[in-house]
């Protein structure tokens, strides 16, 4: 039976770590960009930027807990249903094989009985390692899927508020949507080296999500701009 490819570390956290990190991002994205469109102040902007980023990694975290809690949960219940039914034929093949050796009176049955479990512990082996190949993420503890959610989402929730800090609003609101595309390119072209995906494609996924978001939030901002602003 050949041996099972090592599988990917990288490849682990990869999807949490988009998953916080791209909706921190747009989110926040969107939000300050209405704010600024709709308020023309700073102050109000970065407080409700960083309200924003507290209460989506917070939440993003504890979606991740729940999610790799139920997923991990499913493929361990459906590993142990695999792995009955593979010593269920084990002892039914167990049986006919050394009924047909004591009957022939040729071989050993316990030489019989134990290459039989050999091979139903090795198929056990191979199924746990084909599980983590294919569902690395089942792999994965919630604990573990929440803290890298929950700090993603930090991180790329903070990106748009920069700006914001440094420059004078109307400037900054530029300076935002420029800085949000530029990253979530950059993601886009990692995940694409990662994923083995075109890069050009993929970096222009994650712009095009990130600029239809901002559309969005300024969009809503400039319908609801209060007066003066």
């Amino acid at each position: 039976m050949s041996a099972t490819p090592a599988r990917p570390l990288s490849s682990v956290p990869l999807r949490d770590i988009i998953l916080g990190g791209q909706d921190g991002l747009v989110n926040v994205l969107g939000l300050v960009l209405g704010m600024s469109a709709a308020t023309g102040d700073t102050r109000v902007v970065i407080t409700a930027g960083l309200a924003a980023m507290v209460a989506e990694s917070i939440a993003m975290a504890g979606v991740a807990y729940t999610s790799a809690g139920a997923e991990r949960e499913r493929t361990q219940l459906v590993a142990a249903t695999v792995f009955a039914g593979i010593r269920r034929r084990a002892e039914v093949r167990h049986r006919e094989v050394v009924a047909e050796a004591e009957a022939a009176g040729t071989t050993d049955p316990s030489i019989v009985r134990e290459a039989l479990t050999d091979e139903a512990a090795a198929w056990e082996r191979e199924v746990a390692a084909v599980r983590r190949d294919l569902a690395p993420m089942s792999q994965y503890h919630p604990v573990a899927a929440a803290a890298v959610v929950g700090v993603s989402t930090l991180s790329g929730s903070a990106i748009p508020l920069v700006p914001f800090l440094l420059l004078p609003v109307g400037t900054a609101a530029w300076a935002a949507l420029v800085l949000a595309t530029v990253v979530l390119v950059a993601v886009g072209l990692y995940r694409a080296r990662v994923s083995g995906a075109r890069p050009y494609r993929a970096a222009a996924q994650m712009a095009i999500i990130g600029l239809l978001s901002a559309l969005a939030g300024y969009a809503i901002g400039v319908v609801l701009r209060a007066p003066g602003a």
